[in-house]
């Protein structure tokens, strides 16, 4: 299994020490002609076994142990070793078969772990058989006295099976699709990245030697077909190397993946580099600094986001030391001059005693994804969501069935667009070699929130100083902006009433703020922030308004408190956003069909300031709209702008169209800032569109 997957584990069959819980999401085969003659001994089969586990061929050291079993089937070491071998490639059934024989014959208690992975492949197997796992786990407890890993994972098990009890419902508009033979082999397939418009790249463990008496398996980066190119190879990666797990940046102007070193016959270690999108060309990869890499662990699965203020954050799983356990996600700032700031640990909301890997952050949506082999789940590895930042993150949350199994369910991704989800998985129906859960396959479901896709409003650098006047109807096109041929004939009136007709069910738009924003205490009409920035600062903010609001509510109203929180941002505050990357989606298309529009924006504000002040922060806000439109897909809507066939009017009616029963004193912070009834008055609203 390749360390850019995870490091490798190794079996201390004597010491029953295992350092990683494996999760095998790569079969790696080698072409190893057996010879099962008769005339071989149990000693020679052990021999050439024990050999084959050394070298992280697990799947021909099982054939060996099984047949040395056919003449020595009485074998406790024997029968533990067949297990084991067989667990680290899934063989889950071979597994159990080499378990409950050691059961049956140790006598000893020599190998009570035998008790311990019977329970967690169990737990793993297409049916999960919880009940009889939690007795498997019960007896390990009463024969492993050492309260280490091994006794808290057994537990943790115990608990986790009575909550599967209780979330066994599966979610019954999801379909999960098996994206079949174009995509998907008998070898692993992993990490799907969306590309546009509609195609996959995902890595691939495969044979890379064109000698067909000596294949070589490697893994790459490889392209959904028709693409004409199957494998993608960044610029200047080591051919002899593992190859995998390419993130793209929001921007799509970086590209970060692994590369991973042989240490020894089993194990392999990871560096993470990137290749960035300059001069209409991708540049040499370069591998990140010491800060993201640590040389003494493997660094690995990438992902970028942006924090609350707007700086890149790189994402990465890690087994570093100063960790929470084993494998853990790690977080890196990107700095001004391009560096990355020291990695630190995401905490202890995310991280625990076990595996936590795969991290995916959707930017849309500003949630973290990841998967964990610790909190409860169906069994192997869940997938689980958390929004936050930094180390402040909400407890992490089991995405269920079916989007999670009794198998493992890692690399969870979204399409640009965010119509669809990706995930990369082990479960039943995935193609397989020789254990119907040895290998991983891709699959994907449809997420019914398709909205345009993030790139599309992305503020690009050398639009970043653009500032709207509001007296100014044309803006000015920066010489960066794309050229876009400005349709001379309309289309037809059917057409148009069509596309009319969607945009006007969208209305109003109504677009949130957290308090005195955008650039507080100021009392400029305008300001260079873009609404897409003003929203991601805001929707961070749902953690303290859920703290802050109920703060004078008696202990019987805090949870209401809470849950009116909670509507509010996912109601208000995002439904909002998403409306806006509709609309104006829909907006480009009616534009590029030759018609000439005219939009209608006002501002309001809550009570909380003196009016005159409230008519300026209400001018701000519909400024930040318009620089929102300014910049979306790179500043495609400014030639309509400047030729008159798009008018953004605007107005600010300040508080004079605020609710009066909202509270406009400054010390009571709890109902004057963080009360939703005060919290929906601050906004902006797109409120008509009309032909002209």
């Amino acid at each position: 299994m390749p360390g850019f997957l995870m490091k490798k584990l190794k079996t201390q069959h004597s010491r029953f020490k295992i350092k990683y819980r494996k999760w095998s999401l790569v079969l790696m085969l080698t072409s190893v002609c057996f010879l099962w003659s008769s005339s071989q001994s149990v000693s020679q089969l052990i021999k050439a076994a024990d050999k084959k586990a050394v070298e992280g061929d697990y799947y021909a050291a099982s054939l060996y142990y099984k047949d040395a079993l056919k003449k020595d089937e009485e074998s406790i070491e024997l029968n533990f070793k067949y297990a084991e071998s067989c667990r680290m490639f899934n063989d889950l059934e071979g597994a159990n078969t080499g378990y409950r024989s050691v059961i049956k014959l140790d006598k000893q208690n020599q190998f009570p772990l035998a008790y311990f992975w019977l329970g967690e492949n169990l737990r793993s197997t297409c049916e999960c058989n919880c009940e009889e796992a939690q007795k498997q786990f019960h007896r390990f407890q009463t024969k492993y006295r050492t309260k280490d890993y091994y006794y808290a994972k057994a537990q943790q098990e115990i608990e986790a099976c009575a909550w599967v009890r209780d979330n066994t419902k599966r979610v019954d508009s999801i379909t999960i699709e098996h994206l079949g033979k174009e995509v998907n082999t008998p070898q692993s397939e992993f990490n799907a990245i969306h590309v546009f418009p509609d195609k996959i790249q995902f890595s691939s463990l495969r044979n890379v030697s064109s000698d067909k008496k000596n294949p070589k398996y490697l893994s790459r980066i490889y392209n959904q077909p028709p693409n004409p190119e199957a494998i993608y190879n960044p610029n200047g990666t080591n051919q002899e190397l593992n190859i995998g797990n390419g993130a793209y940046s929001p921007d799509s102007r970086k590209f970060f993946f692994t590369q991973c070193e042989q240490k020894d016959k089993s194990t392999t270690r990871c560096d993470i580099y990137v290749t960035k999108y300059d001069n209409y060309k991708w540049t040499s990869a370069e591998k990140l600094n010491e800060c993201v890499n640590d040389a003494k662990a493997t660094n690995t699965q990438p992902s970028v986001g942006y924090n609350l203020s707007g700086s890149e954050i790189l994402f990465f799983s890690s087994d570093r030391e100063g960790g929470q356990g084993m494998m853990d996600i790690w977080v890196s700032k990107l700095n001004a001059d391009g560096s990355y700031s020291q990695a630190f640990n995401a905490g202890d909301k995310i991280n625990s005693q076990g595996n936590e890997v795969t991290p995916f952050y959707d930017i849309n949506n500003r949630k973290l994804f990841f998967s964990s082999d610790w909190y409860y789940g169906f069994g192997g590895y869940d997938i689980f969501e958390t929004k936050g930042e930094s180390t402040n993150w909400s407890s992490p949350k089991n995405l269920l069935q079916p989007i999670n199994t009794p198998q493992n369910d890692l690399y969870y991704t979204k399409a640009i667009d965010n119509s669809k989800a990706f995930i990369t998985s082990n479960r039943k129906g995935s193609y397989f070699i020789e254990a119907e859960t040895c290998c991983n396959d891709i699959y994907a479901y449809n997420t019914g929130k398709k909205m345009e896709h993030k790139i599309d409003t992305l503020i690009v650098a050398n639009l970043d100083t653009l500032v709207v006047k509001l007296d100014t109807a044309v803006a000015t096109i920066p010489d960066t902006a794309p050229v876009v041929q400005i349709p001379t004939s309309a289309e037809p009136r059917i057409f148009v009433d069509d596309k009319l007709k969607r945009v006007k069910q969208l209305l109003p738009v109504q677009l949130y703020f957290h308090n005195d924003e955008p650039d507080a205490k100021t009392l400029s009409d305008t300001t260079s922030l873009d609404y897409r920035k003003t929203y991601e600062a805001y929707s961070a903010l749902r953690f303290e308004y859920q703290r802050e609001y109920p703060k004078r509510l008696k202990k019987e109203e805090k949870q209401t408190a809470q849950r009116e929180i909670e509507n509010l941002f996912e109601e208000k505050v995002d439904k909002g956003y998403y409306d806006l990357v509709a609309f104006t989606s829909q907006l480009l298309q009616l534009l590029k069909g030759g018609n000439r529009l005219d939009i209608t924006i006002k501002g309001y504000c809550s009570p909380l300031n003196f009016n005159e002040y409230n008519i300026k922060l209400g001018y701000r806000r519909v400024a930040s709209l318009r620089n929102y439109f300014f910049h979306y897909r790179e500043g495609i809507l400014l030639p309509f702008i400047s030729s008159g066939s798009l008018i953004l009017k605007t107005e600010s009616l300040g508080e004079e169209k605020a609710a009066k029963n909202i509270s406009d004193n400054r010390e009571d912070k709890p109902n004057s800032v963080y009360n939703p009834a005060a919290a929906v008055e601050r906004r902006v609203e797109i409120i008509s569109v009309e032909l002209k």
